[in-house]
């Protein structure tokens, strides 16, 4: 069995993004999105505008903090054979997330994609759609420009 990563938050967040479940890639390195070829942190220093200079894992938290994001994912554990959400079995959801919101009082919550979202409305609860673009690069079907104008609705967000 796999188990997710703790929230990353930092101070009072403003929103909070919701993955579906770390990548062998990223529970190995222990990094949120952790798999270059993921665009999550490339779209994120894009829609903040700043440079994106392969910066390391403490400058990409960094940005969420500065931005009041806060990041965890829907999951709590799993088993899975690669990086796809279609591979994930014997599904223990991450239950703590509507007490997380409410005691952090998080006005929004966005999705990584309509399989977090769909995750999370089967395992938790009822919740608002408010789903981005997944920045997996299994989603390839959308271009990065597509991608960068659905997540800039992060930044008015937490304004």
């Amino acid at each position: 069995m796999n188990h997710a990563f703790p929230p990353l938050f930092n101070g009072q967040p403003r929103a909070l993004i919701l993955g579906t479940f770390p990548s062998p890639i990223s529970r190995n390195k222990s990094e949120y999105y952790g798999n270059t070829r993921n665009q999550f942190w490339k779209i994120l220093f894009d829609v903040f505008n700043v440079p994106f200079e392969n910066p390391s894992y403490q400058q990409k938290k960094n940005v969420l903090f500065k931005n009041s994001i806060a990041l965890w994912d829907v999951i709590e554990s799993c088993e899975s054979d690669n990086a796809l959400d279609t591979s994930l079995r014997n599904l223990v959801y991450n239950t703590k997330l509507p007490s997380f919101i409410a005691v952090n009082k998080i006005p929004v919550v966005f999705f990584n994609g309509g399989k977090a979202y769909d995750f999370y409305r089967q395992g938790i609860g009822d919740i608002d759609e408010k789903v981005l673009l997944s920045t997996s690069p299994a989603n390839a079907q959308y271009s990065y420009a597509d991608k960068l104008t659905s997540w800039s609705k992060i930044k008015i967000a937490t304004m």
